[in-house]
């Protein structure tokens, strides 16, 4: 099955090694299956967005080899945001409140579970619903009009088909809310057909990996060691950073001498059939990913002189 899967940081600092990983492993489910991975940059937050740290996220997912299929910016697709809105509102779905918010209506079919591929099931309980409350889509007051994170990312999900979501295991109390919207609009389909022909989507395979830690602590944006393109500029391989952040959250079925360092390619014939991704934290292990560092060194200087040795053959 081929599988769109999507990476969506917020540029409110400067992309971090833990969204680098999980961007790999996004990037290793779309190719490894024939699929698509998508560029998604969230940037609805006015507020907190700091326009200067977008490039940094396309150069960074460039310089680790992990080029999207598509790039798309939520602060242009405001129009879509508000069309579908409306359309919630059309069916009932959902209801403007008094400052001008727009709120989703708890939908009839609910579910009351859902699977994650490394937990199993996840139960939705009355509790989850009673705090769930009428989800805000698109925000009131003195942030009139604008999306709120929850339904944005929702529904760029549905439209662009994302059928795989793997992130970080802080985000399994953000799936009860996301399905929600997504059950909605599944709604929306049934009674009426939606634009551009969309038609009601199964919900996405999710997956809900460990979390990168640093002495202890989760590593965050205001981390400055765990800046992505400091990697770059401070001379490593994008190679080495790459197999070191591939284990970090996900192991071969089949760990031994052979799958020690696990490169790209080899990445890709295991990633989905022989190995596993995991839901336990994993501690940031500089002196590993120096070492690896070193290695990939080696083979690339080693490399550059079979290939300076052949092109000097060829020459005689």
């Amino acid at each position: 099955m081929p599988y769109v899967t999507r990476i969506a940081p917020s540029p409110t600092g400067m992309m971090h090694v833990g969204t680098a990983r999980t961007a790999i492993f996004n990037w290793l489910a779309a190719r490894a299956s024939m699929g698509k991975f998508i560029l998604r940059i969230d940037d609805t937050d006015s507020a907190r967005n700091q326009p200067e740290a977008v490039q940094p996220i396309i150069d960074g997912l460039n310089w680790l080899g992990l080029r999207p299929d598509e790039t798309h910016y939520q602060s242009r697709r405001s129009e879509t945001y508000h069309q579908y809105a409306a359309l919630l509102m059309d069916d009932d779905l959902a209801y403007r409140a008094e400052n001008g918010a727009i709120l989703l209506r708890r939908p009839k079919n609910m579910p009351r579970a859902w699977t994650d591929s490394i937990k199993g099931t996840i139960p939705i309980t009355d509790r989850d619903l009673e705090l769930m409350g009428d989800l805000v889509l698109i925000k009131g007051g003195e942030k009139l009009g604008e999306p709120t994170y929850q339904y944005a990312s929702t529904l760029d999900d549905y439209l662009m088909r994302v059928n795989y979501i793997i992130r970080g295991v802080d985000h399994i109390a953000n799936t009860g809310k996301q399905i929600a919207v997504w059950t909605a609009l599944n709604e929306v389909y049934s009674v009426g057909v939606m634009p551009g022909g969309i038609y009601p989507a199964e919900l996405p395979k999710f997956a809900h990996v460990g979390l990168i830690t640093k002495d202890g602590k989760k590593l965050s944006k205001r981390d400055g060691a765990a800046s992505l393109l400091d990697y770059r500029d401070n001379d490593y391989e994008a190679e080495a950073l790459f197999a070191f952040l591939v284990r970090m959250g996900w192991g071969p079925k089949i760990d031994n001498k052979e799958n020690a360092i696990i490169g790209r390619d080899r990445a890709l014939e295991l990633f989905l059939d022989g190995g596993n991704l995991k839901s336990a934290d994993c501690g940031f292990d500089q002196n590993r990913l120096d070492n690896l560092n070193r290695k990939f060194k080696g083979w690339a200087i080693r490399a550059a002189r079979e290939r300076e040795a052949a092109t000097k053959q060829e020459g005689v």
